[in-house]
């Protein structure tokens, strides 16, 4: 099985690097397309310099949803992996224990539950916004509906597709992957004002 690796990025020019460096020259993934989604700071500066990618950049930022959509229409392979750039503790062997569950036919789905999910989804076993994912794309009937999503409605949505196709799903839990809280990369009101977006953004979808 081929591997289409999707990596959206804004502002991510402190980290996107680490992660790049994990991904290039993964034995599983077949290509990487990263998506610089009308970034401000630095990244677009830092992607250049990176080989081993297929890099698409846009202005103004358009959210991550459309940044996705994009790499899908150019993605050879039917099967793809979604990995977030602000991922910090990343390593190989991650990337494998994604991978493998769907590659060997035992999952249709699979999904991760990082070190700091919220306690919750812990509890639940499942984190179910994580936005590190690997399943065929073309559970998605038609690319054009997820222009009706908000920016942080994309993983809710696959969500419904999920339980609708009754797909079966592997959890991979990466106890040593943390994805920074807002508050931490952007201050304490502004990560505040981001992560109360972003639920409302994931309520509208759920509805």
């Amino acid at each position: 099985m081929k591997i289409s690796c999707i990596v959206p990025v804004y502002n991510e020019g402190v980290r996107v690097k680490g992660v790049l460096d994990v991904l290039v020259g993964h034995p599983l993934i077949d290509e990487i397309i990263v998506v610089n989604d009308g970034s401000t700071d630095n990244s677009e500066k830092i992607l250049k310099s990176i080989s081993g990618i297929n890099l698409i950049s846009y202005f103004p930022n358009r959210g991550k949803t459309h940044a996705v959509k994009t790499a899908f229409w150019v993605a050879k392979n039917e099967y793809v992996m979604m990995i977030d750039s602000d991922l910090v503790g990343l390593n190989s062997q991650n990337i494998s224990e994604l991978i493998l569950p769907v590659s060997s036919g035992k999952f249709d789905v699979s999904m991760t539950l990082r070190k700091n999910s919220l306690s919750t989804f812990r509890l639940l076993g499942l984190d179910f916004v994580s936005g590190e994912r690997v399943f065929n794309k073309n559970i998605i009937s038609d690319f054009s509906l997820l222009d009706k999503l908000p920016g942080f409605g994309l993983e809710v949505f696959l969500n419904e597709i999920i339980i609708e196709k009754n797909l079966k799903i592997a959890v991979v839990d990466w106890t040593n992957v943390i994805t920074p809280r807002k508050s931490v990369k952007y201050g304490f009101l502004a990560g505040v004002k981001g992560d109360i977006k972003m639920v409302l953004q994931i309520i509208k979808v759920l509805g």
